[in-house]
């Protein structure tokens, strides 16, 4: 016989079960976590999770009819988000699992979270504006499924930075704890740190993620773009070859370096990246952050819309839509120029040393040293094509650029050189002021983090 239980908190919009659970537990009286567990679930060692909840059809039973297993999952769990773009069958699995209860971390393992360079956030989080209206509304505050979504770090409400809790995301150490923000001493938390002027990006993410978040069906799709897409952006030739080079460019001009590195999407043009792979359509997972980069930088509006599947899906009936979309050969052939790619090559490799030494040199924050900034930047009058299809030709210049061109971890560096430096005219640094001027986050690359310390002991300014 199931027992059901009176008195659960009604969810409010938008907010998490995890949050409803911590509420209850709070109004019940219990003294132990384990009791308000085994009332809800029938089983004590249901462990408390964040985004993605298992034994819930088994909640929703001794819930009676206030909430099916559907409202629970698609209306106060992250799965809208985690399964827009999974194919079928695995977001039907993720969903039962939810539904039915699995081994610890098996819903996570099967959507590849742990594995993902894309972690998930340190601690809970809450918008402050909505904290207050939600006192006002709700007389009490709770934690919003949107404001826990991995690379959300505005409210998508209010654009207003996110305050970081100290409210454990992952719960390995507290694994039955579901603590409601009523218990958070609010002023102690603190706002999450970003770049002011990239608030417009951040709020884009913010927005789409949310969108997500109130999808009400299982319909899934498993990419967010198109050949067709890519034709009309100028990424593919005529023969259906995908221009990666002008791609990977126009996507690290669109979003800056500290951002995509913020968020784990850095893309380097340099070597086989998930841009590359998810362009091509590979038949791998993207976590959905990437797919928002990906769809607004192509200018889509709605991440599933049945127009925007991936590479390959269009390429049906004989290739017949190449026929519709590219223009006709004129059967004129013109003549290719010949070029002295020995001398070009001494007056490129001049050209091009100017530029690292400039990008090198300059006060400003410092600019990555990249195949593609140094082409951006060079005189069109001078060199008027693209330098990076034609550096075969020109052995001078590749083999210089072979020395030049930084790795992630001595850009990375070279900011932190940078902003020690800049801090220490002003007279009075700390170690987190450093971290903040140069862009970055913990946990830093090893060698990045012998330089950290290293301009921390060389100088007795720094805390």
């Amino acid at each position: 016989m199931i027992l059901l239980v009176a008195h659960f908190p009604s969810l409010n919009p938008d907010e998490l079960l995890y949050s409803g659970i911590a509420r209850y537990h709070q109004m019940s009286g219990n003294t132990a976590q384990k009791q308000t567990i085994n009332e809800l679930f029938g089983d004590r060692l249901v462990c408390a999770t964040v985004d993605l909840p298992s034994h819930i059809r088994h909640l929703s039973e001794r819930l009676g009819s206030l909430y099916t297993v559907e409202e629970l999952i698609m209306k106060h769990t992250l799965f809208p988000y985690y399964s827009a773009f999974l194919p079928q069958d695995k977001a039907r699995k993720v969903y039962g699992l939810m539904s039915e209860g699995e081994s610890h971390g098996e819903v996570h393992a099967l959507l590849g979270i742990p594995a993902s360079l894309i972690k998930l956030p340190n601690y809970l989080r809450f918008c402050g504006i909505c904290y207050e209206e939600d006192m006002a509304t709700y007389h009490e505050p709770y934690w919003h499924r949107s404001h826990q979504i991995p690379g959300v770090c505005v409210c998508p409400i209010h654009k207003v930075a996110l305050i970081e809790s100290t409210v454990s995301y992952m719960t390995r150490e507290k694994k039955f704890q579901f603590t409601p923000l009523t218990d958070l001493e609010k002023y102690s938390a603190s706002n999450l740190c970003f770049q002011i002027n990239l608030l417009n990006q951040y709020a884009m993410v913010a927005e789409r993620s949310y969108e997500m978040l109130k999808s009400v069906n299982l319909v899934t799709n498993c990419s967010s773009i198109s050949e067709m897409n890519l034709y009309k952006k100028g990424y593919l030739t005529e023969r259906g070859r995908i221009r990666f080079l002008k791609l990977i460019q126009d996507f690290n001009d669109y979003y800056t370096q500290e951002f995509l590195e913020h968020l784990q999407c850095a893309v380097d043009g340099q070597s086989e990246t998930w841009l590359h792979k998810m362009i091509r359509g590979n038949d791998l997972m993207f976590h959905p952050l990437r797919h928002i980069l990906v769809a607004d930088f192509m200018g889509l509006s709605n991440l599933n819309s049945t127009e925007n599947f991936g590479i390959g899906m269009l390429d049906i009936n004989g290739g017949k839509w190449q026929q519709n979309i590219r223009p006709k050969k004129t059967g004129v052939r013109t003549g290719t120029p010949i070029h002295d790619w020995k001398e070009r090559d001494s007056l490129i490799l001049f050209e091009v040393e100017d530029v690292v030494k400039n990008l090198k040199s300059r006060k400003a924050k410092p600019q990555r040293v990249s195949l593609a900034m140094v082409s951006k930047n060079l005189n069109k009058a001078k060199i008027p094509f693209v330098l990076e299809k034609c550096l075969h030709k020109l052995p001078k210049t590749k083999h210089f650029l072979d020395k030049e061109i930084e790795t992630t971890e001595q850009f990375q560096i070279r900011r932190l050189e940078w902003a020690a430096m800049h801090l220490s005219e002003r007279g009075f640094v700390q170690g987190w002021r450093l971290m903040k001027a140069a862009g970055l986050n913990k946990p830093l690359k090893e060698a990045v983090e012998m330089k950290y310390n290293q301009l921390l002991d060389s100088n007795q300014k720094f805390s």
